[in-house]
C-alpha cells in the first residue's frame, strides 16, 4: 500500500476535498434557501387565488425532494469534515491518517457513501419527474429511466454492502468493489443522459414552432436545461473516467459529487420557483402573436363586399371590434355577399393571439405566462 502513489497522496487529496466540498456546499445552501422561499411564496399566492390551502405547496414532489437532498448533502459534508478531524486527531493520535483514509470499510466512509447514493437517487428521481411533466404526463417516455433508476438502487445498496466487506490492502479497482462502482455510475449516467436528451428535444420542438413569432433565441431558452442537466451527467462521466484511470483525482471527484448533484437539482428547482420552467401542455394551438391584418374591402374585390359572420374560434381572440361588447369574430368560411349595401364595412384591425392551456407541477391549470413561462 505504501508504494502506491495514489494511496500516498490520500491525505493531501482529502485536505483539498474538504475545501472544495465546503465551497460547493455553501453555494448549494444559497440556492436551496432561495428556491425554498420562492416556492413557498409562489404557492401561497396561487393558493390565495384558487382559494385552496397554502400548505399544498409543501406536498409537491419538488419541494419534498429539495429537503431530502438538502439533508443528504449536508450529512455528506459533515461526514467529510468529521473524517478529516478523526484522521488527523483521533485515529492513532493522528500519526497514521493514511491508513484511516485507505480503509473504505470504516463506518464513516460507508455512511458517507450511503449519503451520496441517496442524493443521486433523489436527484435522478426528480429529473425523471421533470421529464414526465415536460412530456405532458406521458408514462411511456419514463419507463426506461425508471428501470435504470431501480437498477441504481440495487447497485447503491450493493456498493455499500461491498464496502463493509473490504479488507485493507485489497485491490478496489479490479475486484467486486470496482464492478459495483462502475455499475452504479453507469446506471445514473444512462438515466441522466436519456432524460437530458428527451427534455432538450421536447423543448427544442416546442420552441422551434414559435421561433418565427418573436420567440426567444433557441439557445438561450435551452441554456439552463442543458447546463443544469449536463453538470450532473458530465461529473458522473468525469469520475468514472478518473476511476478507470486509477487517478488520485477520483477521490476529490467522488466526494464533490454530492454537492454538484444538489446544485444541479436546485438550479432546476429555482427556475420552477421563479415560474421559468417548462410546463406541461394539454393542448396548444398556434396563431401569429402580435400579428394584425385588415379585412378585405370592396376595393379589393370586383363583385361585392363580404360582411362579417359570427364564428367561434378557440384559438383566436379579437381585441378590437366595432361593437359595444367584445366577442370572437372572424371571416366566415362561407362568406355571403352583402345585400343592398352600397359601401363595405370600414377596415377592421384584428389581433390574433395564442391561447395556451398549461399545467403546472401540481397538475393544476395555470394561465399563460408569456415567453418566460415557456423557457427552461
Amino acid at each position: 500500500m505504501s508504494s502506491n502513489p495514489e494511496i500516498q497522496s490520500l491525505v493531501t487529496t482529502n485536505l483539498a476535498t474538504v475545501c472544495v466540498e465546503s465551497a460547493l456546499t455553501g453555494i448549494f445552501w444559497v440556492l436551496y434557501a432561495a428556491s425554498t422561499y420562492l416556492l413557498a411564496l409562489r404557492g401561497r399566492e396561487r393558493a390565495a387565488q384558487a382559494g385552496s390551502s397554502p400548505r399544498s405547496v409543501f406536498k409537491t414532489p419538488m419541494f419534498i425532494a429539495s429537503h431530502i437532498i438538502a439533508a443528504t448533502v449536508t450529512a455528506h459534508w459533515s461526514l467529510t469534515v468529521y473524517r478529516l478531524f478523526r484522521a488527523l486527531v483521533q485515529f492513532m493520535s493522528g500519526t497514521e491518517p493514511l491508513y484511516f483514509y485507505a480503509d473504505i470499510a470504516e463506518p464513516s466512509e460507508i455512511a458517507k457513501t450511503a449519503c451520496l447514493v441517496a442524493t443521486v437517487l433523489a436527484s435522478d428521481a426528480m429529473i425523471i419527474y421533470r421529464l414526465y411533466i415536460i412530456w405532458g404526463y406521458n408514462k411511456w417516455v419514463i419507463i426506461f429511466p425508471v428501470l435504470t433508476w431501480c437498477g441504481l438502487i440495487v447497485c447503491g445498496v450493493g456498493l455499500c454492502w461491498q464496502f463493509s466487506k473490504y479488507k485493507l490492502g485489497e485491490d478496489a479497482y479490479h475486484g467486486e468493489i470496482g464492478t459495483w462502482i462502475t455499475s452504479d455510475c453507469a446506471m445514473t449516467f444512462v438515466t441522466n443522459l436519456y432524460c437530458t436528451g428527451c427534455i432538450a428535444w421536447r423543448i427544442w420542438r416546442n420552441r422551434i414552432r414559435t421561433q418565427s413569432f418573436g420567440g426567444r433565441n433557441l439557445m438561450s431558452a435551452l441554456a439552463i436545461v442543458i447546463e443544469s442537466a449536463l453538470i450532473h451527467t458530465c461529473w458522473n462521466f468525469f469520475f468514472l473516467l478518473e476511476f478507470q484511470l486509477q487517478s488520485v483525482v477520483q477521490f476529490t471527484a467522488i466526494d464533490v459529487w454530492s454537492p454538484v448533484c444538489g446544485i444541479t437539482f436546485m438550479l432546476i428547482n429555482l427556475r420552477v420557483a421563479l415560474g421559468w420552467a417548462q410546463k406541461a401542455y394539454s393542448h396548444s394551438r398556434s396563431a401569429s402573436s402580435g400579428f394584425s391584418r385588415r379585412l378585405p374591402t370592396s376595393s379589393a374585390h370586383s363583385s361585392a363586399a363580404y360582411p362579417l359572420r359570427k364564428h367561434d374560434l378557440s384559438s383566436a381572440v379579437v381585441d378590437a371590434v366595432p361593437y359595444s361588447y367584445k366577442e370572437p369574430y372572424a371571416l366566415s368560411p362561407r362568406p355571403c355577399p352583402a345585400q343592398d349595401s352600397p359601401s363595405a364595412y370600414p377596415p377592421l384591425t384584428v389581433n390574433i393571439t395564442r391561447v395556451v392551456n398549461q399545467i403546472d407541477d401540481n397538475g393544476s391549470s395555470v394561465p399563460y405566462e408569456g415567453e418566460e413561462g415557456e423557457a427552461v
